[in-house]
């Protein structure tokens, strides 16, 4: 068809465009453009409410969500579709993405695991690149309730856990394909939650009871049933607490109303009791209504409950809510709750599709009324301030929240996800199908904190320190995570939280739903390729049209056109198109009044057509000519019109004995021939008058271009069917239409629905599922039963010669070849293999593309059984960030290179092969880095605290959580390394001049519970870091819990488990007033007044302790361990606060005794709270290190445990230990004792993250050149 032969296959075209007349002088140059590359792919719509918390964001910036039976997968930085994952057959409940482990085998890929479940049970494991699932799990066919990787061990990145109903919970091994095992237990499960602190423990949650289990491992079925407990009103523990309270002071009011105020706050708290029966029902508060339950992330042994209207804090050690969240009256109800891992901040999404930060407020005392209390904080360690009246909760006030999201009626927030390394940016999924991004961001646009290395220049009795590179005034600090926005909660020097905004970011919108009607763009040409993009046009019920661009998946224009529902749609070029609409019709003679626009899709401008008719019979079909001159509007049982549509005028209505059209198509050949002498001679007579063409100047070239348009009239032709099947044939040249040829019907035919036209192929089909071929050029015909009944539909594939067509049924889908004599290439039956089919075209040459029912929009493959392509075939707007998709060499080579290049005079991220980078890779980093923000690489270049904070900066931007954990802790305790070892003479002065008084790292010599925060210009690690965090802060954080615990007492069990506390802790003040307040009627009072007399008169002569030291070894030996060492720090404590150094060397150590005989016990965890809350820093060093060689060295027996184990394979035990190292190194890391963490690198084959170890240690002076080389040794000897 010369110049308007259509371009065939077109995948990864490049093109040679010819020369113009203007570029005759130019012939050699060529103009190279690639044409957008159409792969299988699904454009979602409106999802189900099934789908309801089916989203997630993982660790590399993907994000995932279910929308009715498909996974989608988007670039969070862009904002772009990468993936679609179409194999189940149901509605998508559950997505999670598993943790990146890029450290197993460098040479591949990093993992990028994704598991989705549906409504029937399905579990399936996702291959994202190549978007084909790995294996298929299933455990019956009821909907799969929950599912989450496994928590708390690297090395178990490949189990899964999925909660099947309705109480059976299944571990699956993601490598093997297998069932791990099956726990039942005698409960109704709806949810559960694993300990992010400890990965033995986990919580679920029961239709009426909250069920904990504590011997959770995965090399075993957990042998317990776990422990039930119901939430209950405390009021029966009021009774008790205000018999021990009813005294009262008659001459102060205030007193009275303080307990009045307390009681009504403390009626608002809820216990859990633990029990196989339920309580009373008036004292029972189902959970039925609990909306999640879920672990915090920053707060060890705390659990969220959501409720509609608030939110519970659970407190684990002492069973009973120690903070509630409410929400005000007008407030719109809670939906779910994500707490952060960085800061103690809770997330809240509502009804309303707002969203809430609230962040914890310093522990507050209430006096009074918990609305009118003054805000004040725990700063002083010493327990003799707070009062047995004080009443305390964990507090959270509301810092921000976003605007509320316009839902239109039905309109639903599904879900809603934090970016796991950042916390700072939230995804909002609705049933709509948009997608919306939020930001946590200041309010007045300027940072929140100063930099972690901003030490004020005159602050009396710290030690600055030195930093390693000097800082650049000019670059402002770093606010990516929220732990760079907003300081911990323990930094009592720290600014005060400044305002702060949650702004919408992005919106992705997906196709609107219902679907009536989908046309694509006019086909790629030779005379339109280097402008072509393919768009689609899809028409809704709300008058909507949509215009995507089927390359990248994404909707291009959402033009509001009309105003019912959308019946047909039809392109004049490749930037603007006729539709029409009409509302529903009742009944067989009901009129309607039409709408016919026409839209640019460049500007959205809409002309209207028709606007002089009235009611008539709704428009049945409009059909545009091939050369775009005419077209076509046919009413239902009426004459149809011609229209020119070039001048947007009508051409000729036929009388009303014209016969009825059923089907009506124009004819693709056309008098090309005639066309171009037209335009010969136009040219020719332009060059003969330019004095003509100098005049019209004036009124310019696109005037006169629409009237020579309006000149140049080609003849062209279309064929039609009536009501009786026969087939007519019609010429059309300007106003004039000639009636052709006249074909009866064959025999057996009935009622054409539908004509398609190509070459010399017109195929009619009807109502009974007959196809009709004429072929024109051997003028034959044939009939072809499909079998498949009512023909709705017909569509030819673009492309010269292609004559592959596609059909559409009621009940499917059809692609026949009729070069190969009808040969039938695939077939879809609806709805067996997918929802039902409402519409049909070609995207490309061999892309269809289906309009389903569930308001998708589906490319498929020629086979019709794939609607997914591997990421590779996509097209995208922007480059997909995700360094993920790089190979694990890369990604680490570019950790590194970003991390430092101290053996480099300078620092680039201009990086060339000499960086160790091959060809392929190096434009794909590149591009990464590209993407980067400015200030981020700005700030790379001139990191104040040198290769630590470059190496913590470098894993936050890829998104490796291991080794921000790893650098965080690092940094942290480098800077306290670095004063100490500046301190050092001060403190050797110090010993002597004190009397040779025990220092250690510059800490006290005796245990002192009113220790001063030697550190507070640094920011301290938060409460996520736990037995990591520097030992002022942890025993602060103890400390305050204890006296929470205390407010928080309503009965005997809860009184000793908060004496206990304080023992331990040294307040023995307050534990000796708590065990005399013990009630006369309880069996313990005298037990208790004994050893409240035996706290308070213990002495500190040999035979005392001798003695007490004898009965707390019988205690311990008999099994009452906690009892025992309470006795051993009583001595411990009364020591520390009395004795001189010579009796210290000979007496002391009764708290290290303690903590010994819970080692062997194997209660490492609380071996290790009491070290941290309560020893000496001697003694606290001692036990941390014997813990780190615990975990560094996994016991034989427990390894050989694990390899007999059928579900623990010997390479999966051996990675288990591989964690277990990774926490020891931590634990070194906080002890100082960096030479070690760089022999523990370097056994683990982590070379480059000791070697930038070993640099930062050098920067801040902590190595000398003789450690290093004893290092270096002991290194290479670990190989």
């Amino acid at each position: 068809m010369g110049e308007l032969e259509e371009v065939q296959g077109h995948k990864d075209l490049f093109l040679e465009r010819q020369p113009s007349v203007e570029e005759a002088g130019d012939q050699h140059r060529q103009v190279v453009v690639q044409i957008p590359r159409v792969a299988a792919r699904t454009i979602t719509g409106p999802a189900n409410f099934q789908n309801q918390g089916a989203i997630d964001w993982g660790q590399h910036g993907l994000l995932a969500y279910g929308s009715n039976y498909t996974v989608v997968i988007l670039d969070s930085r862009n904002i772009q579709p990468v993936q679609c994952l179409d194999k189940h057959k149901s509605m998508v409940n559950n997505v999670v993405w598993g943790k990146i482990t890029r450290e197993r085998i460098s040479s591949e890929l990093a993992t990028m695991s994704l598991a989705s479940s549906d409504t029937t049970g399905h579990i399936i494991l996702w291959d994202v690149a190549t978007g084909i699932p790995q294996a298929v799990l299933q455990e019956g066919n009821k909907p799969v309730l929950d599912l989450q990787w496994m928590a708390g061990y690297d090395s178990t990145h490949h189990l899964l856990a999925a909660l099947h109903p309705p109480y059976s919970l299944v571990i699956w091994d993601t490598k093997s394909k297998a069932k791990l095992w099956k726990k039942t237990y005698t409960e109704t499960l709806v949810s559960f939650s694993f300990d992010p602190f400890s990965p033995t423990n986990m919580a679920f949650l029961c239709s009426d009871c909250i069920l904990f289990v504590d011997d959770f491992v995965p090399s075993k079925i957990p042998s317990s049933n776990g422990r039930k407990f119901y939430i209950s009103s405390p009021r029966v523990n009021l009774a008790s607490s205000g018999a021990r309270g009813s005294t009262t002071n008659l001459t102060s009011v205030g007193t009275e109303e303080k307990h009045r105020a307390k009681d009504r706050l403390r009626r608002l708290m809820k216990d859990l009791v633990i029990g196989e029966t339920k309580p009373r029902p008036d004292d029972y508060m189902t959970v039925s209504e609990c909306l999640q339950l879920s672990y915090h992330s920053s707060l060890r042994h705390h659990l969220l409950l959501l409720y509609a209207r608030e939110v519970l804090l659970l407190d684990l050690h002492i069973n009973q809510t120690v903070g509630i969240i409410p929400l005000e009256k007008t407030a719109s109800p809670l939906l779910q709750v994500i707490s952060s891992r960085q800061r103690d901040v809770l997330y809240c999404l509502h009804e309303s599709g707002s969203v809430s930060a609230k962040f914890r407020r310093r522990q507050l005392a209430f006096v009074g009324s918990p609305l009118d209390a003054p805000a004040g904080s725990v700063s002083s360690l010493d327990m003799g301030s707070f009062s047995s009246d004080i009443f305390m909760e964990l507090g959270y006030e509301q810092r921000c929240q976003s605007e509320v999201i316009r839902l239109t009626k039905g309109s639903k927030v599904l879900g809603m996800a934090l970016a796991p390394v950042c916390e700072r940016r939230i995804a909002l999924f609705l049933n709509t199908g948009k997608v919306v991004f939020l930001e946590l961001r200041p309010a007045n646009g300027e940072p929140m904190l100063p930099p972690t290395f901003a030490i004020p220049e005159m602050s009396p009795g710290v030690q600055q320190i030195h930093l390693p590179h000097p800082r650049n005034p000019t670059i402002p600090p770093r606010k990516e995570t929220l732990g760079e926005l907003v300081g911990p909660l323990l930094n009592e020097n720290g600014p005060p939280i400044p305002l702060l905004r949650l702004l919408v970011t992005g919106l992705l919108s997906g196709a609107v739903s219902p679907l009536t009607v989908v046309r694509m763009c006019p086909p790629l040409t030779t005379r339109n390729w280097q402008k072509y993009t393919p768009l689609l046009a899809a028409g809704t019920t709300e008058g909507i049209i949509q215009v995507y661009n089927m390359a990248t998946g994404t909707v291009d224009k959402e033009l509001i056109v009309h105003t019912c529902t959308v019946r047909g749609v039809e392109w004049t070029n490749l930037t603007s198109f006729l539709s029409f609409a009409h509302p529903n019709v009742i009944g067989s003679n009901a009129q309607v009044r039409n709408e016919v626009m026409l839209t640019d899709t460049m500007t959205g401008h809409s002309i209207a057509l028709r606007t002089d008719k009235g009611e008539e019979q709704p428009i049945d079909m409009l059909r545009v000519s091939p050369l775009k001159q005419y077209f076509v509007v046919i009413l239902k049982d009426g004459p149809f019109e011609l229209w020119d549509l070039r001048s947007l005028s009508i051409l000729r209505v036929m009388p009303k004995k014209f016969p009825t059209v059923t089907a009506l198509e124009w004819s693709p050949i056309h008098n090309l021939k005639t066309l171009k002498k037209k335009l010969a001679s136009v040219e020719e007579k332009e060059q003969a008058e330019p004095a003509n063409l100098a005049a019209n100047t004036n009124s310019g070239d696109s005037g006169r271009s629409d009237s020579q348009d309006k000149q140049l009239v080609v003849r062209e032709h279309f064929v039609f069917s009536d009501s009786e099947s026969q087939l007519y044939h019609f010429s059309v040249e300007g106003n004039l239409v000639r009636d052709g040829i006249k074909i009866p019907p064959e025999t057996g035919v009935g009622t054409v629905t539908c004509i398609a036209f190509k070459n010399d192929q017109i195929v009619q089909g009807d109502v009974d599922g007959l196809l009709n071929i004429w072929d024109l050029k051997g003028k034959s015909s044939k009939n072809v039963h499909t079998g498949r009944g009512w023909i709705k539909k017909m569509r030819f594939a673009p492309g010269k010669g292609n004559l592959k067509l596609l059909v559409l049924y009621s009940d499917g889908v059809d692609i026949v070849d009729l070069k190969k004599q009808y040969e039938r290439i695939s077939q879809l039956k609806c709805p067996k293999d997918m929802v039902k089919v409402l519409d049909i075209d070609w995207a490309a040459s061999d892309k269809p593309v289906l309009a389903t029912q569930d308001g998708c929009l589906r490319i498929m493959d020629m086979m019709l059984t794939a609607s997914f392509s591997p990421i590779i075939d996509y097209e995208f707007q922007d480059p997909l960030f995700c360094h993920t998709m790089l190979p694990n060499v890369a990604i680490m080579n570019l950790q590194l290179q970003l991390s430092g290049q101290f053996w480099n005079d300078n620092y680039t991220l201009d990086f060339n092969m000499q960086h160790g980078f091959t060809l392929p890779h190096l434009r794909e980093v590149h591009e990464q880095l590209g993407m980067l923000e400015e200030e981020d690489l700005l700030y790379l270049q001139h990191c104040p605290l040198g290769t630590a904070e470059r190496s913590l900066m470098a894993a936050q931007l890829l998104s490796d959580q291991s080794e921000v954990d790893f650098w965080t802790v690092a940094l942290y305790y480098l800077q306290i390394t670095k004063l100490e070892s500046k301190n050092i003479n001060k403190v050797y002065m110090a010993e002597h001049s004190t009397g040779g008084d025990l220092v250690s790292m510059g800490s006290p010599s005796v245990l002192d519970t009113k220790r001063i925060n030697r550190y507070p210009h640094l920011q301290p690690l938060d409460t996520c870091y736990d037995v990591l965090c520097e030992p002022y802060t942890y025993q602060r954080l103890q400390l305050e819990r204890v006296s929470l615990h205390e407010s928080k007492r309503g009965d005997y069990k809860h009184t000793k488990m908060v004496i206990e506390q304080l023992i331990l802790l040294g307040e023995m003040d307050r534990a000796v007033q708590l065990l005399l307040e013990t009630e006369l009627e309880n069996t313990n009072y005298y037990t208790d007044a004994i050893k409240a007399c035996l706290v308070a008169t213990i002495q500190s002569t040999g035979a005392a302790q001798s003695t007490i030291k004898l009965v707390a070894t019988n205690l311990i030996a008999n099994g009452n361990i906690w009892e025992g060492v309470q006795l051993l720090c009583l001595i411990a404590v009364e020591l520390n606060t009395t004795s001189a150094l010579a009796n210290y060397a000979t007496e002391a150590g009764k708290g290290l005794d303690a903590c010994r005989y819970l080692m062997s016990y194997n209660l490492w965890d609380r071996a290790v709270w009491l070290a941290k809350a309560v020893l000496p820093q001697p003694e606290t060093q001692e036990v941390m290190r014997k813990w780190a060689d615990r975990l560094w060295t996994l016991d034989h027996k427990e390894l050989g445990r694990l390899k007999i184990r059928a579900s623990i394979s010997p390479s999966s035990a051996v990675e288990l230990q591989h964690d277990k190292r990774h926490q020891a190194m931590l634990v070194m890391l906080s002890l100082g004792q960096f030479e070690r963490v760089l022999e523990m690198l370097g056994t683990l084959r982590l070379h480059a993250r000791a070697g930038l170890l070993l640099q930062a240690c050098r920067e801040f002076g902590l190595v000398s050149d003789g450690a290093l080389a004893d290092i270096l040794y002991i290194t290479s000897i670990c190989h």
